[in-house]
C-alpha cells in the first residue's frame, strides 16, 4: 500500500474530526464567526426592496438557529472524521486497501 494514501487519509480525518469539534462546541466564536460570514455572503441572493425592512429581532432569531444548524453539522463532522479515521487504520492494520470501484 502505498504511503503517501495513507498519510493523506489520516490528515484528512484529522482534519474533518478538528474542524467539526471546533463547530460542535463553538470553540472560540467558530461557529458563530462562520455563520455571520456565510450570511453575508448569501446576502447579496436576498433582496430586499428599500421601502421595507427587516426587523432586528428576528435577524437574532434566524442567526441563532443557524448556529444551532452548524453546531449540528460540526457534530456530524467530528462523527465522520472519526469514522475515516477508524477505516483508515483499519486498512493499515490488514494490509489491504479498501476495495475501489474501478
Amino acid at each position: 500500500m502505498e504511503t503517501w494514501r495513507v498519510v493523506a487519509g489520516v490528515l484528512i480525518a484529522l482534519f474533518m474530526g478538528l474542524v467539526g469539534v471546533a463547530l460542535a462546541t463553538n470553540y472560540r466564536g467558530v461557529t458563530e464567526w462562520h455563520v455571520r460570514r456565510s450570511a453575508a455572503a448569501a446576502g447579496v441572493l436576498r433582496r430586499v426592496p428599500p421601502w421595507r425592512w427587516l426587523p432586528d429581532a428576528d435577524a437574532d432569531r434566524r442567526m441563532a438557529r443557524f448556529v444551532l444548524l452548524g453546531r449540528g453539522l460540526g457534530v456530524l463532522f467530528a462523527a465522520a472524521g472519526v469514522v475515516a479515521l477508524v477505516v483508515e487504520l483499519y486498512s493499515v492494520v490488514s494490509g489491504e486497501p479498501l476495495p475501489s470501484n474501478k
